[in-house]
């Protein structure tokens, strides 16, 4: 599929997702982070570590709820959406909170920022955009010793669903998903010239493989060898 297809329509999609949301959206406090479909289930903030005075992006942040509870924390975070209706939603939610947030495809982002300390991927757009070039740009931007963790559906969980996301409201909108199992994400990962130190696949409440958490980290100081 040709990328500027490809972004469009998931700007549409998450664009109209944020716009049955906007009229609940109001200031929030931070909560958890949700690494997986289901609220309270799973993981949560400790697979970040410590951090404090660290700078941390999530690429495609929606509503911005996983980036509130590392702010609160003390870390120096920016939120990048390519759909301007989550940003206007993040921006409602958590503008009481030092958090920037930017409307722009995440590949433009990483182009012009600044070393990050952690980059992060819940569900974003670390499986909406295509990985080879994802990827790289992220590598290429994180600090020696820096930190990839993201979160993508697992394939068997999307089945059907991975070309249409359904809404609050009943209806259907197509989207352009990278989809992979846990080797193929490794070797993605890999490629990047980051090192890939764990692929966790994380099973629903009910037993059933739901997500596939991935943690990497660029070679330098603090790095670990791959134990993927």
């Amino acid at each position: 599929m040709d990328i500027s297809i490809s972004t469009a329509i998931n700007r549409q999609a998450w664009d109209r997702q944020a716009l049955l949301a906007l009229p609940d959206d109001r200031p929030m406090t931070p909560s958890r982070v949700e690494w997986t479909q289901y609220p309270g289930h799973g993981p949560g903030i400790e697979l970040f570590g410590e951090v404090s005075g660290l700078t941390v992006a999530e690429l495609g942040c929606g509503n911005g709820d996983n980036l509130a509870p590392l702010a609160q924390r003390g870390a120096d975070c920016v939120g990048v959406d390519i759909a301007p209706l989550q940003i206007t939603r993040a921006r409602t939610r958590w503008g009481h909170l030092p958090i920037r947030f930017h409307c722009a495809d995440a590949r433009i982002f990483l182009a012009r920022t600044h070393p990050l300390d952690i980059c992060f991927s819940i569900f974003g757009a670390v499986g909406l955009c295509p990985p080879d070039q994802l990827l790289p740009l992220i590598s290429r931007h994180l600090r020696p010793g820096g930190r990839l963790l993201f979160s993508v559906p697992h394939p068997r969980w999307l089945g059907s669903r991975r070309t249409m996301m359904r809404l609050a409201d009943g209806s259907r909108l197509p989207v352009a998903r990278w989809t992979s199992g846990p080797r193929g994400w490794k070797a993605a990962v890999t490629a990047s010239g980051l090192r890939c130190l764990d692929v966790e696949a994380i099973d629903s409440p009910t037993g059933e493989v739901c997500c596939l958490l991935v943690s990497a980290q660029r070679a330098g100081r603090g790095s670990n060898a791959s134990i993927c």
